[in-house]
């Protein structure tokens, strides 16, 4: 097990987290959901605490406890003061190693789950992020929704789920991380304490590797909406990719601010449009970068004609100094405003030692975003918005009226 720390010294907090390698792109079709499943589970008692015991100790210390599965990872992770470490950190460390996974919980969270996704399902704006996947990603386990499948999470037996648990949390695949107040001796010392499951026999890790090349695509759900909900993407950098500081410079021109392009084209100069942004989101194997937007039916092809104007527009001309540099200054200001949190710093932290990426001081990625040129961003921009490179998902009332307004946006799509 490898522990991590930052010391910040004038921080009266310690975040800290439990960091486990395995997340929803390692799991095969016959398991799209345990991750997360699983992740819920930990939440149910353990060896020492029983569920109501972990609620009732963080309220009395006044700390935060959360959870969360991503593509890549399951993070347990607190705040606490820092005098309280002691009492907080057996807590969450047992979460993760020691759970006790009974029948009778899973039952129960089995339904919460489902109801999750349901609401997931009645949410056209999320449900719009949980389709784009897979468009952009194919049948890879990167395309994947990360909740998982109704039917998966609806049949795993406990004897399923402690497998699981069993082969895919090991020490080998856990980073203790912490930054704020924190001593790295005293929490080695709490840490050792932690008793990971025993290797267990069952099939290897499935790690999908790199998401090859796929047709772009385009995933649609009907829903009776007033708005049509509208996500389009192409290929981004992958997780450690060193495009990403260029990608936080573009983000911010595009659509990552209320003076970028398509804040001021969409909503700002036509009303088209109450919400439009740019997002990106980087794995292992993968990225994705792109365009959200909704807008009323009547709306949607002027919308995107616009959207389409703007991307071209971002591909084929170069960046003018002044608009690059206030996007510099943003996406500085963005990055070290929110290291100062030190929740967000052992995010970081926990994540780099994990999967082994460079990890960078504030005033270096400061840096690193100032050495970013109107040249990396065009060349960046022709790569992730070529029409011919794009997806698309929509969730709204009329797919022929969504794919015959993506024309001005995107090449030819096929069904995903």
């Amino acid at each position: 097990m490898t522990v991590a720390t930052e010391a910040i010294d004038t921080a009266l907090s310690v975040a800290t987290g439990v960091w486990i390698g395995t997340g929803a792109r390692h799991e095969r079709d016959a398991e799209a959901g345990r991750a997360h499943l699983l992740e819920h589970m930990l939440f149910r008692g353990t060896r020492s605490f029983a569920s109501v015991d972990i609620d009732r100790r963080f309220d009395a210390l006044g700390g935060d406890l959360n959870a969360a599965t991503s593509r890549d990872e399951t993070a347990v992770v607190a705040r606490v003061l820092a005098e309280e470490l002691p009492d907080a950190f057996p807590v969450l460390g047992e979460m993760a190693t020691e759970p006790l996974l009974q029948d009778a919980d899973l039952e129960l969270e089995r339904r919460i789950v489902l109801e999750e996704i349901a609401m997931i399902e009645d949410d056209p704006e999320e449900l719009v992020f949980e389709l784009l996947p897979r468009a952009v990603f194919g049948v890879h386990a990167l395309g994947r929704p990360v909740i998982g499948s109704p039917d998966v999470v609806a049949g795993t037996s406990g004897d399923e789920l402690r497998a699981f648990h069993a082969r895919r949390y090991g020490a080998d695949r856990i980073v203790v991380a912490a930054a704020g107040a924190v001593d790295h001796e005293r929490l080695c010392a709490l840490a050792e304490r932690l008793v990971p499951p025993a290797p267990a026999a069952g099939p290897d890790d499935h790690d999908p590797g790199v998401a090859g090349p796929s047709a772009p695509a385009v995933v649609f759900r009907r829903r009776d909406t007033e708005q049509v909900q509208v996500a389009i993407a192409g290929r981004g950098p992958a997780m450690g990719d060193e495009r990403r500081f260029a990608l936080r410079v573009l983000d911010t021109i595009l659509g990552g601010t209320p003076s970028s392009r398509l804040f001021q084209a969409v909503r700002e100069e036509r009303g088209l449009a109450y919400a439009v942004s740019t997002f990106d989101d980087q794995h292992r194997g993968g990225g994705l970068a792109g365009v959200y937007l909704g807008t009323r039916a009547e709306n949607l092809r002027e919308a995107l004609s616009v959207v389409g104007d703007e991307l071209g527009r971002i591909r084929e001309e170069p960046v003018g100094d002044d608009e690059l540099e206030r996007a510099k200054q943003h996406a500085r200001a963005r990055v070290l405003l929110a290291l100062e949190s030190t929740h967000a710093r052992m995010h970081v932290l926990g994540r780099a030692v994990l999967h082994g990426l460079p990890r960078f001081a504030p005033a270096e990625i400061a840096a690193r975003i100032d050495a970013v040129t109107a040249d990396e961003v065009r060349a960046l921009a022709a790569d992730l918005f070529a029409p011919d490179a794009l997806s698309a998902a929509g969730v709204g009332p009329d797919e022929d009226a969504f794919r015959a307004a993506l024309t001005p946006v995107a090449g030819p799509l096929t069904v995903a």
